[in-house]
C-alpha cells in the first residue's frame, strides 16, 4: 500500500519536474532547502560522465543529502534507482529516509512521486527508487540506471559492488556511485576505491587535509574536510567543541576525514606521529640499518637508526600493484653500496630470498654484516617490544616519511610465549609492513649494540 506523500484523487495528474535543468539547478528548484556550495557542482559532474564514482567526506557535511538528490533526480527522469540497505537482510537505510524527508518537504516533488515502504515510484515518467538488502542476489536481474551505496567502507567484501557493477554493464548511462566517511580497514572495498582515486584510476572526490600529520585544530586542514564550512560557518565550534571530548581518532576519522588503523593497529593512535622529529644524520656516521628483502608480491625496505634513536627512511621498492612486478635487485644493491660508504653501516638482514646478495655483502664489507631472521621469535618478540615501549616513552624518533607512518600503521599484533610480534593482517593482505619490520631490526640492533664509549681514568 502506498504512503502518500500528499493528497490525491484517484484522478490526478501527476505533477511533472523540471527534469531539463541540469541536476543542481534542478535541486536548488525543487528542494526547500537549495544544496550546500560543495554539492551542486559534483551533482553535475558525477551525472555528466563517470560509470563508476567514490566519494569520501567527514560526518555532517551532506553527504546523504548529496547522494538523495542524485537520487531524486535520476528517478525523475525515468531512472532505476536502487539503493543499498546497510542490512544483509531487514530494509533499513538512513539515505532512504533521506529521500523520503526530501519529498515530504517539498511541494513539487509531494505531487510527483508515490511514497511505499520499500520504495518510490514517479508515475510521470516511470522512473522508481527501490530499496535493496546488502546481499548478492540483491544484484541479481536489474537493470539500474543508478546503484547508490551509503557508507562505503562497513561493506566487508567488494561482492555486492562488483555484482552491482555487473547489474549495470548493459545500460550506457548506468552509474555506480559509493559514498561514505572514512573507515579504518585498509585492506576493505572503501580504502582501495579511496586510493583508486588518488592514483587517478577512480573517478571521484576525497575531502581531506593536505597534510596527513596535522594538527587536530589546524583551520585550514578543518576547512579541506569540511566543505560544509562555507555555508555553516558555525558548525566550527562544534567542532571545536567535539575537539575537546572526542578521542583523538575518532576525531580524524568523523571530523578530519582521514583513514585510521585504530581498531587494530599495534600502536595506539597518534602515538607514531608524536615522534616525529627532523634529523639529518653526518657523513661517516655509525649507522645500524635493517634490511627487510621480498621478491616480488611484498616490499624491500632499508631502514637506519643512529646512536640517538632516530629512524630514516633509507630505501622502499613497493609492489604498485602491477601483475608480475619484481624488486629491482640491482638497485637495493647499488643502495646498500652507497651505504656502506657514506656511513659506517652495520647491516642487519632477513635472510629469506636475498641469501645470496647477503653473501656477496659480508665478504664484500667483512664483520659489517648479519643477519636477523625474524620469523625467530626469540629474536623478533623483544625487538618488537623494545621498539613499543622506545615509541611510548619517547625514546625513538623518527623523519616523519608517511611511507613507514603507513607500514606501522598496518601493523597488527599477535602474542607468542617470547613476547607480542608484528605482521600482517593475514599472509595475503596488500596492507605492507616491511619499513616497520626493518625499523624494529635496525633500532633493536642499535640500542642492544650501541657504539664504544671514551672512558675517563681519573
Amino acid at each position: 500500500m502506498a504512503l502518500p506523500a500528499g493528497p490525491k484523487s484517484k484522478d490526478a495528474q501527476y505533477a511533472t519536474l523540471p527534469t531539463d535543468l541540469p541536476p543542481s539547478e534542478f535541486s536548488r528548484t525543487v528542494h526547500r532547502d537549495p544544496p550546500y556550495t560543495w554539492q551542486g557542482p559534483l551533482l553535475d559532474e558525477v551525472l555528466a560522465g563517470p560509470r563508476v564514482a567514490y566519494i569520501q567526506v567527514a560526518r555532517k557535511n551532506g553527504k546523504s543529502r548529496f547522494a538523495a538528490d542524485l537520487a531524486v533526480y535520476v528517478a525523475a527522469k525515468g531512472g532505476q534507482v536502487f539503493l543499498i540497505a546497510d542490512s544483509e537482510r531487514n530494509l533499513k537505510s538512513a539515505l532512504f529516509h533521506e529521500i523520503n524527508t526530501l519529498v515530504r518537504r517539498s511541494p513539487q516533488l509531494t505531487a510527483a512521486f508515490l511514497l511505499y515502504k520499500d520504495h518510490l515510484e514517479c508515475p510521470a515518467t516511470g522512473g522508481q527508487i527501490s530499496l535493496r538488502p546488502n546481499n548478492l542476489s540483491a544484484s541479481q536481474s536489474i537493470n539500474p540506471d543508478l546503484v547508490i551505496f551509503d557508507e562505503v567502507h562497513m561493506q566487508k567484501t567488494d561482492s555486492i559492488w562488483n555484482g552491482m557493477v555487473l547489474a549495470g554493464a548493459a545500460s550506457p548511462r548506468s552509474l555506480l556511485v559509493g559514498i561514505t566517511t572514512p573507515g579504518y580497514d585498509v585492506t576493505g572495498l572503501a580504502h582501495t576505491l579511496y586510493e583508486g582515486v588518488r592514483a587517478g584510476s577512480v573517478w571521484g572526490r576525497i575531502f581531506e587535509p593536505d597534510n596527513a600529520d596535522c594538527a587536530l585544530d589546524d583551520e585550514e586542514a578543518i576547512r579541506q574536510a569540511n566543505p560544509v564550512l562555507v555555508d555553516r560557518p558555525d558548525m566550527a565550534e562544534v567542532f571545536d567543541f567535539e575537539r575537546k571530548t572526542m578521542p583523538e581518532h575518532d576525531y580524524r576519522r568523523f571530523r578530519l576525514g582521514q583513514w585510521t588503523t585504530t581498531a587494530s593497529g599495534w600502536l595506539p593512535y597518534g602515538a607514531w606521529a608524536a615522534r616525529r622529529r627532523p634529523m639529518e644524520y653526518e657523513a661517516g656516521e655509525r649507522l645500524w640499518v635493517g634490511f627487510d628483502g621480498s621478491y616480488s608480491g611484498d616490499s624491500t625496505a632499508l631502514v637506519a637508526c643512529n646512536s640517538q634513536g632516530h629512524l630514516k627512511v633509507m630505501g622502499l621498492w613497493e609492489n604498485p600493484g602491477r601483475k608480475g612486478w619484481r624488486v629491482p635487485r640491482q638497485d637495493v644493491k647499488d643502495r646498500v653500496d652507497q651505504l656502506m660508504a657514506d656511513y659506517d653501516t652495520r647491516l642487519f638482514c632477513d635472510p629469506p630470498y636475498w641469501a645470496g646478495e647477503i653473501a656477496e655483502w659480508d665478504i664484500k664489507y667483512p664483520g659489517r654484516v648479519e643477519e636477523f631472521p625474524t620469523f625467530s621469535r626469540a629474536l623478533m618478540a623483544p625487538a618488537c617490544t623494545a621498539f613499543y615501549a622506545a615509541v611510548m616513552d619517547g625514546r625513538l624518533t623518527h623523519d616523519g616519511d608517511p611511507a613507514f607512518a603507513r607500514h606501522v600503521g598496518n601493523a597488527q599484533v599477535k602474542p607468542s610465549p617470547q613476547g607480542d610480534y608484528i605482521t600482517k593482517a593475514d599472509k595475503d593482505s596488500p596492507a605492507k609492513i616491511d619499513l616497520a619490520v626493518a625499523g624494529i631490526i635496525a633500532f633493536s640492533n642499535a640500542v642492544v649494540a650501541p657504539p664504544a664509549r671514551a672512558i675517563r681514568v681519573w
